[in-house]
């Protein structure tokens, strides 16, 4: 069988082209996050971690794991048996490594009744991560990391809603705005799961990267730190205007509509911060070679973010709607802040922003 050679990172892997098995660069940041993710984390624990990799894959991700950072040990886990081979020949020989061949499921359940713990934990399913988030929950140590990624983007997205429904016990919204909507969804599900194991979490990085989302949480012990007011919905009136509302406040309805059926709701999902700037700055200190370049853009990008303001305004979408020139996202930033509001960009679209303020003060823009 021909085999095909791929390089990434500090690793060299071959791959052999099968249907079964194959490289996926577009997810590259991901890994790369998560490489420098785990430094920081090593960083502040002053010692290598002990990881789970569920779905390992051909083993690209658990060889730049192994290959550049600090790792005690890590457990990795594919139950296709031809993924399986593959991994076993790209790190089978790592005295870090143990393999396993199972159902994540089943593989969680035992560790679980086992009592293993862990502080990294990587899950990479095709599509939805829901069936195995509450599995999480028993194999995590306290104050560990979850890293979950969802790449079902019709159900995120919109376009099956009644999927989202079933996935992540959430609505979610079709239109340009709807990559912030599917993120905070997918952050809003993994939280509702902790607390129902008496956990609460802080997410540290949470991301589209334009191929998938991604969320890195920190979790807890017991439900005291979790702010209940986090979590809620965003409706987007007949105008076009979006609203959070959140638990224990008014919902933004106003009377003159019928919310049953001119109000487009999204949730339940997560209205507070994506990230903890103080770990962004902590990776970004441990990105040191140079195939660490995009990262680093990356993670720069999203320490000016206004990450804890859940409502974002395609400009695109706007300017069609009146039938005008798209403005620059610096201008439109300026503008508002000049304001008195606050804005800035988003990490995953360059052309839309985050902002507190209401559509009408947006719309001044054009004028």
């Amino acid at each position: 069988m021909a085999v095909q050679v791929y390089r990434e990172g500090a690793a060299e892997f071959h791959l052999p082209q099968s249907a079964h098995v194959f490289y996926n660069p577009r997810a590259r940041l991901g890994r790369d996050l998560g490489v420098l993710a785990m430094r920081a984390e090593a960083e502040r624990l002053e010692r290598p971690l002990e990881a789970l990799e569920l779905m390992a894959g051909a083993g690209l991700r658990t060889k730049r794991y192994l290959l550049e950072a600090p790792l005690q040990r890590i457990v990795v886990n594919d139950a296709n048996y031809a993924s399986f081979e593959v991994l076993r020949r790209h790190v089978g020989d790592d005295p870090r490594v143990e393999l396993h061949n199972e159902l994540a499921q089943r593989l969680l359940c035992r560790f679980y009744l086992e009592e293993r713990r862990f502080d990294w934990i990587d899950l990479d399913p095709f599509g939805t991560p829901s069936p195995y988030v509450s599995h999480l929950t028993g194999v995590a140590r306290w104050e560990g990391l979850l890293y979950i990624t969802a790449t079902d983007a019709p159900v995120l997205c919109g376009a099956q809603r009644g999927e989202a429904l079933k996935s992540y016990d959430a609505v979610s919204a079709y239109g340009r705005e709807c990559h912030e909507i599917g993120l905070r969804i997918l952050v809003g599900y993994v939280q509702r799961r902790l607390v129902q194991a008496n956990m609460h979490g802080r997410p540290l990085l949470s991301f589209f990267d334009g191929y998938c989302w991604r969320t890195l949480i920190r979790v807890f012990k017991g439900t005291r730190g979790l702010n209940v007011e986090h979590f809620g919905f965003i409706a987007q009136l007949p105008d076009g205007e979006y609203r959070a509302t959140m638990a224990g406040v008014a919902a933004p309805v106003n009377h003159a509509y019928n919310p049953s059926t001119t109000i487009r709701w999204a949730g339940p999902l997560w209205l507070g911060a994506l990230h903890d700037h103080e770990f962004l700055s902590a990776m970004y200190r441990n990105a040191h070679e140079e195939h660490f370049a995009h990262a680093r853009r990356f993670l720069a990008k999203a320490n000016r973010e206004l990450d804890e303001i859940p409502i974002v305004y395609s400009l695109p979408v706007i300017a069609d709607r009146l039938n005008k020139s798209v403005p620059s996202t610096r201008a439109a930033v300026k503008f508002l802040r000049a304001q008195g509001y606050r804005a800035s960009h988003v990490h995953h679209c360059g052309n839309a922003i985050r902002t507190d303020a209401p559509l009408r003060v947006l719309l001044r823009l054009w004028e």
